[in-house]
């Protein structure tokens, strides 16, 4: 019999595998994420969503793929690869792509293309930790303040021009924005009465908040906006009490990498 078990209720999966995340809130931050925005009612589609956990409680390894979000390898010990991908195949589950930490994710796609399948990779990502807030300084001219009720169609619009810029799988960004809205989550930069740069963060989950989307555009970058907006996000997650602060950068972009290091965050481990 196959080690691995699967269900649709994020609330069973929660009780075998948040133990295990939450040994290392920041390198599970996707996951821990993703159980809460399920938690809080979030749907990407109508497919059901898939959750599958290894060992009891708390588990030893966990998935999960919410469509049509690519399967999250979120911890996954090399003995146990082989047995999920046989179990996914048992369940009929073609993913549409793979991501996680880039070691497991090669040997998953290894284990998977043996057995004539296919799998996607996403781009290449760091994950970035806070070590000590830094603003820029001198920072660039305006200040932040969270988006406003009356701002969300702006948002939005920003949101997806990220999305669309990031080529990364996304839906329900209007859902997104007004959540975060809601929970003065989501904050512009400011300069001379208008918005300038986005920033935003998700809800925090076991301590650690993370950052993301950051949005300036094209027209207004290279001026110390972004960083100045993701400083201040920053900063609000802090004066919440949360116990760390992450984000993910594109590897194929030099600028960003440069900029997060240079407000205080540190690179830990590259994701695909």
């Amino acid at each position: 019999p196959t080690p691995w078990r699967f269900t649709d209720d994020v609330e069973e999966f929660a009780a075998h595998v948040w133990d295990l995340l939450a040994t290392d809130p920041a390198a599970h931050t996707v996951a821990l994420t993703v159980i809460e925005g399920v938690r809080a009612g979030r749907r990407w589609s109508e497919e059901p969503m898939l959750f599958g956990w290894s060992g009891g409680s708390p588990a030893v390894a966990a998935v999960l793929m919410t469509p049509p979000h690519y399967l999250h390898l979120a911890h996954v010990p090399e003995s146990l690869i082989e047995p999920l991908v046989t179990a996914l195949a048992e369940r009929h589950v073609r993913p549409p792509g793979v991501n996680g930490e880039c070691a497991l994710v090669d040997r998953f796609v290894s284990a998977w293309t043996a057995g004539g399948g296919l799998a996607t990779v996403e781009m290449q990502s760091r994950l970035y930790v806070l070590d000590r807030l830094a603003p820029p300084v001198p920072g660039p001219p305006g200040q932040a303040r969270p988006v406003r009720d009356s701002e969300v169609a702006r948002a939005v619009e920003w949101w997806a021009a990220f999305v669309e810029e990031a080529g990364v799988v996304s839906v329900g960004v209007e859902e997104a924005v007004r959540d975060a809205v809601e929970e003065t989550r989501l904050w512009w930069w400011e300069d001379a009465g208008d918005a300038v740069s986005l920033a935003g963060r998700q809800r925090t989950a076991a301590g650690v908040a993370r950052v993301g989307p950051v949005y300036t555009p094209p027209g207004q970058r290279r001026r110390g906006y972004g960083a100045a907006v993701t400083a201040a996000v920053t900063a609000a997650a802090l004066r919440e009490g949360v116990d760390g602060v992450v984000l993910f950068t594109d590897l194929a972009n030099p600028t960003s990498n440069s900029i997060y290091q240079q407000i205080g965050y540190r690179p830990v481990r590259d994701q695909s």
